[in-house]
């Protein structure tokens, strides 16, 4: 039996319960009291339409997922430049989420994308392929209704 690539299913979805048990054992990991770590991620539906019009525009095979955590020097960082939206003092030291869009470079699928890799960090003009950030994270905006936060 020929295994399916995985990288080209579109039902690979768990049930709830297994998720909020997927949830409820990185909260229980997590080095520090309950309000002080990122338990969530919310990216508007505007930002993820622009993410994935960019990787169909640019041919991306799809999307990579970094984990990153905030600084009181990378908040002053972002918060420079002259685009985006501001990032709040309070996310220093809670987790973020990058968002990649990748494609197949030289024969070899699911490479980052950047089109001007000879930027400079902190140029303060937006490349199309930077990493997506500024989520809103929770706490602050959270859904603590949600079955995946009990």
């Amino acid at each position: 039996m020929l295994e399916k690539d995985p990288s080209n299913n579109t039902t690979n979805t768990i049930p709830i319960s297994i998720a909020s048990q997927m949830t409820a054992v990185f909260r229980k990991n997590q080095n520090a009291e309950k309000g002080t770590f990122t338990e969530a991620a919310w990216f508007p539906a505007e930002q993820i339409t622009s993410l994935t019009k960019k990787m169909t525009e640019f041919g991306g095979d799809g999307i990579r997922i970094y984990f990153g955590q905030y600084t009181d020097d990378i908040i002053n960082q972002i918060n420079k430049l002259g685009y985006g939206d501001k990032i709040p003092s309070t996310y220093a030291g809670m987790n973020t989420l990058l968002l990649v869009v990748t494609k197949i470079i030289d024969g070899k699928p699911r490479t980052d994308y950047f089109i001007n890799k000879a930027t400079e960090y902190g140029d303060p003009i937006s490349q199309p392929t930077d990493p997506d950030n500024r989520a809103q994270l929770c706490p602050q905006v959270c859904d603590d209704e949600s079955r995946l936060m009990l």
